[in-house]
């Protein structure tokens, strides 16, 4: 299922964890992305995001040295970072409603839970990639839009039957 097109498009993935690094950089290969990324620290990653422009970051919630939820408000918030609006997929085991909802208070644009297969995480992808939300910035917020909208608003006859 290689996409030639995904060639140039660049990733950086954040996780502690050796296998999941492997895991994720092998489904994007197999994709067709190149040019993906692969740090074990949050830290690390921040000092990436301050150098160079990535297409989109896939992070982890839970690093020994920050959580991807700090990593999240440093893209999204501080002056140093290149992007505020890259998209971000965070891939966790933290299956909490409330992990969820603080995640997306944050500004994840994708939330996935542990264990995953390739194929929710190509949905994921693709949905980032062909899908994009407008980006929001308020006083208390940047991020996504919260809301997911259809692309094409329904009128007359079709907008009634997705109210029934």
């Amino acid at each position: 299922m290689v996409d030639s097109s995904l060639k140039n498009v660049s990733i950086l993935v954040v996780d502690d964890t050796t296998l999941m690094q492997q895991l994720i950089h092998d489904v994007l290969k197999r994709l067709g992305f190149q040019k993906v990324v692969v740090v074990n620290s949050g830290r690390k990653a921040i000092e990436l995001v301050a150098q160079h422009s990535f297409d989109f970051i896939i992070t982890d919630w839970r690093m020994d040295d920050m959580t991807g939820i700090d990593l999240i408000r440093y893209v999204r918030t501080a002056p140093q970072s290149r992007n505020p609006h890259i998209p971000i997929i965070m891939l966790t085991g933290n299956s909490e409603v409330r992990d969820v909802i603080e995640a997306r208070d944050v500004g994840v644009n994708e939330y996935m839970i542990k264990p995953f297969s390739a194929e929710q995480l190509v949905k994921r992808i693709r949905s980032v990639i062909e899908h994009p939300r407008r980006f929001v910035e308020a006083a208390n917020y940047n991020g996504p839009d919260r809301r997911r909208v259809l692309q094409f608003p329904l009128k007359g006859a079709e907008r009634r039957k997705r109210r029934a």
